[in-house]
């Protein structure tokens, strides 16, 4: 009897501690929490952790010098010191189009569709 009760003490300590190393996870902006603004790289424009963030092979745009196609790509003004995204529409954080009513969305990500971080925000 003494050994089932251990037994059954050690798998549900076993199981609290695997919970906890589950949830620690890395704490990088592309596992944005739902809600969470995501902050984007004043330098190249793109999502500030992501892989592609100031990649020196990245083709810089013509128009702003941010990386091509980047959600901050003639996005974010010339000397910006931060950029975010806001989470719940995909807009740069703080515009005028940040979360305006009545925009359509995108079926694909349920951002406004066209936005900068349209299909371009990690899921959460």
């Amino acid at each position: 009897m003494k050994a089932k009760r251990i037994n059954l003490r050690t798998l549900a300590m076993l199981a609290l501690l695997g919970a906890l190393l589950l949830n620690a996870g890395c704490d990088d902006v592309t596992n944005a929490k739902a809600g969470a603004d995501v902050p984007l790289c004043t330098a190249c424009g793109q999502i500030k952790g992501a892989e592609a963030c100031c990649d020196p092979d990245a083709t810089a745009c013509a128009g702003c010098g941010l990386a091509k196609g980047s959600p901050g790509c003639c996005n974010i003004e010339k000397g910006a010191e931060s950029a975010s995204l806001c989470a719940q529409c995909g807009q740069i954080k703080g515009t005028d189009e940040c979360c305006k009513p009545g925009q359509t969305t995108c079926a694909g990500c349920g951002l406004v569709k066209g936005s900068p971080g349209c299909c371009k925000l990690p899921k959460s």
